[in-house]
Order: C-alpha cells, then structure tokens, then sequence
C-alpha cells in the first residue's frame, strides 16, 4: 500500500516534500505552506503509523529502508524525479537517512529541524531501544489519553504550557497505538545510521533549524559550524516544535533558503 500524501500548488512549481514528526501527520504543515503555495509544488506525506498511512507497517530492523522505499514510490506516483526535502523531528531523521542513502542526485536540498543524526556508540543504542520499547510498551497497552499525557511530561517538550500541551493531546487523540508503537521502534533512533560523515563530505545545501530553548538539538547544531555547505537557524523562545511555534517565520526562512541559497 503507498503512503498517502496531499499536494498543494502546482506542480509546474519547485516540488518540495514535507515528513512530519512522531505523533503527526500531513496537516501539521497547514500553516506552514500557506505562503508557499503559490511558489512551491508542497507534497505532504503521512509517514507510516500516522495518519492516514497508520495502516501501513515497516519491519523493525528495517524500518529506514521500508520509509525510503515508501517514500519514492510515493513520489514516482506523482511523477517528481527532483525534490527538496524538509522534515521535522522523527521525519528529519527519516529525511537525513533517506538523502544519506540516494545514489541519484534528485534531491535538491535538505532542511532539518529538531533532527538528530544518529547515535555513535553502541551503548548508547542499546539504552535508546530500551526506552523506545518502553514508551511502543506504554502507546501498546495503555489508553492513548494517558499515553500522551505522560509523553508531554518529557523535557524536550518543556516550552509548551499546560493549554498547548492540553491542545495537542486532544488533536492527537484519535491516533491508534499500536500503529505508533510499530513506526517508533522501526523508525527509533537507536536504528539509525549515524549520519555526520556523510554530512561532512556532502555538497549538498542544507539548512538546519533549531530552537533556541531545546538544548539538546542545540547542541547538535554545533556539529555543523564549520561546514561550509550547511546553513544554521536558532529561533530564539522557541522549543521543540518550531514549525508549530513560529510558522510565519519559519515560512519565511524556508522561502528565503529555497530561492536564494539553493541553486
């Protein structure tokens, strides 16, 4: 079964290709593309477990592959041979792992947000799949409601007030957990290939958005200081989310890397 996706603009524009975040899906772009639109061809993919591709399960120990595959028979049904390609969060990783592995050149750029880049040691995987698990345990057997509830308690979520945190919940509600467990641990970072090598010899133009208030990816923008060819964007009181945060800017910025920067 293909991912389902959702395109707005024409297509006689630039084709850019959005991946959302775990818990997501296809409209969480909505506000994000509206000012792009009359620019950008914008394809919106829901990824596996999410939306409505939550039907579609991808192997544990292959889940990054399964995605890519997924992903450009999603595209070669929409007849896009040359893209750029944007993701958030879970989707980020998706969409580094999946330009790390293309051998042909039909990706035009790469913009990450809140993305990690992979795990070095095996330690540290060994302790990333044990609390993935946990968490695939908890969206398993528990009720949604309470799943989520807990999983914005997290740190990396610490910027939202208690009225946003309520408002995503209950937009987030009707998704199946057990879907979301599969595309957690398939998709889990301790699955991913660490990725700085192949950003460090890429030519590619990237551009890597952070928010300013999540320590964590601020961190791993640090990596990218001294490469030539990757661009860096803090948004300053800005957490996790920042498509969600600050869609007006972030619109802006990616229409400015898009037309200006990439070539």
């Amino acid at each position: 079964m293909p991912l389902y996706s959702r395109q707005v603009g024409s297509p006689t524009n630039p084709t850019v290709v959005f991946l959302h975040g775990f818990l997501g899906n296809s409209n969480d772009w909505n506000t994000v593309i509206e000012p792009l639109k009359n620019f950008f061809y914008c394809i919106l993919i829901d990824l596996p477990g999410h939306g409505k591709s939550a039907h579609i399960d991808i192997h544990i120990n292959n889940g990054f592959t399964q995605c890519h595959q997924l992903i450009t028979q999603c595209l070669d049904n929409l007849n896009v041979h040359s893209f750029h390609l944007i993701g958030y969060s879970l989707g980020g990783r998706i969409a580094l792992d999946h330009t790390r592995t293309q051998t042909s050149k039909n990706i035009l750029s790469l913009t990450l947000e809140s993305s990690h880049i992979g795990l070095i040691s095996q330690d540290e995987k060994k302790q990333r799949a044990i609390n993935d698990q946990k968490w695939a345990n908890k969206f398993t057997f528990n009720s949604i409601e309470e799943t989520l509830n807990e999983w914005y308690k997290q740190d990396v979520f610490e910027d939202l007030n208690p009225l946003q945190k309520k408002i995503l919940i209950t937009e987030k509600l009707n998704n199946s957990g057990a879907c979301l467990a599969n595309a957690l641990m398939a998709a889990s970072l301790s699955e991913q290939q660490y990725a700085l090598p192949f950003l460090l010899k890429s030519h590619l133009p990237i551009l890597y958005l952070f928010g300013e208030n999540d320590q964590k990816f601020k961190a791993i923008s640090q990596h990218f200081i001294d490469i030539k060819n990757i661009e860096i964007h803090s948004f300053q009181g800005v957490g996790h989310n920042i498509h969600h945060a600050e869609p007006q800017q972030y619109s802006q910025i990616m229409n400015t890397f898009l037309t200006t920067k990439v070539t």
